[in-house]
């Protein structure tokens, strides 16, 4: 039996995540027993898809790819279907399963995270028989506002503040003096549209390619109108009424509401994936993050 500690590097497909990913499997395989879990929503970019195979391929790490496995007509939490690059969903597949139980996620309901990432990578390591891990997360000293309060509890490691002291600068100087890297602009990030995105940059990304908003849509179209009795219990027992239709996006807004705010959006978005010309430890650059890194923060449990 090893006497190693068993670690669970969680995978967001960004290149902090990645970047922690590699330095782990290079300087950590002594310390631990490590697995690299993806969980893929069905609605973030090709190009992040890309961007985790290549690094895979390139650093021979063994990442293992899930989706959310919704359980209909009870109330057993999410599981896991085992994927891949090839195989992994493309039109949001998995998010539409959540939706269909949980109802759309927005500010008020912020269950998306929970249900496609975090539950099914706990599912995934329960069924190779993990209960007692470490899960390490991608987050950089530069943002270490977004560490989870009940870390230590939950056995929530941050390598990219407490072994190798990382910042956005940091990581783009990296990427830039590699082969391949992630091929998105630092305002796209891994989901698409995500709603938790600033409104300049969802403008940004509707002028750029309004499509990339199809999924929402289609979902507001058809799930606007359902919210789950779970949730119809919590939101009567606080005295409130429930707002009909949901909508993703901040201030009870729709993907219509965006993409025609977009279209007179003058402003300009920074692309904070640019490369710097010298690593610094310790920039005062602090863009706006709106990313979900699993177990983080801004994640409901």
């Amino acid at each position: 039996m090893s006497s190693k500690k068993k670690l669970l590097v969680s995978v967001s497909g960004g290149e902090t995540s990645m970047f922690m990913a590699q330095w782990l499997w290079r300087h950590k395989q002594e310390e631990y027993d490590m697995i690299f879990v993806y969980a893929n929503t069905g609605e973030e970019n090709e190009e992040t898809l890309s961007f985790i195979n290549s690094c895979s391929i390139h650093f021979k790490i063994p990442i293992v790819w899930v989706e959310a496995f919704v359980h209909h007509n009870n109330r057993k939490a999410t599981g896991h279907d085992i994927t891949s690059y090839h195989k992994a969903s493309r039109n949001g597949e998995p998010f539409e399963e959540v939706i269909k139980k949980y109802g759309i996620p927005n500010q008020a309901m912020m269950h998306c995270t929970r249900e496609l990432k975090e539950n099914p990578i706990r599912s995934y390591a329960k069924s190779i028989g993990w209960k007692d891990y470490y899960t390490a997360i991608g987050i950089r000293t530069d943002e270490m506002g977004r560490q989870n309060r009940n870390a230590a509890t939950m056995k929530i490691i941050y390598p990219l503040i407490s072994m190798i002291k990382t910042t956005k600068p940091m990581i783009n100087f990296y990427w830039s003096n590699m082969p391949f890297r992630l091929d998105l602009k630092g305002y796209e990030g891994n989901c698409k549209t995500c709603w938790k995105k600033s409104d300049n940059k969802l403008y940004t990304i509707a002028k750029e390619n309004e499509r990339k908003f199809l999924f929402f849509g289609k979902m507001e179209a058809r799930y606007g109108n359902y919210i789950p009795e779970s949730r119809l219990k919590l939101i009567a027992e606080r005295g409130e009424y429930p707002i009909y239709p949901v909508r993703f996006f901040r201030g009870q807004r729709s993907v219509e509401d965006i993409v025609n705010a977009s279209k007179s959006f003058t402003g300009i978005v920074k692309d904070d994936s640019l490369p710097f010309p010298m690593p610094d430890l310790f920039s005062d650059d602090t863009n706006e993050n709106e990313s979900c890194e699993v177990f983080s923060s801004c994640s409901e449990t």
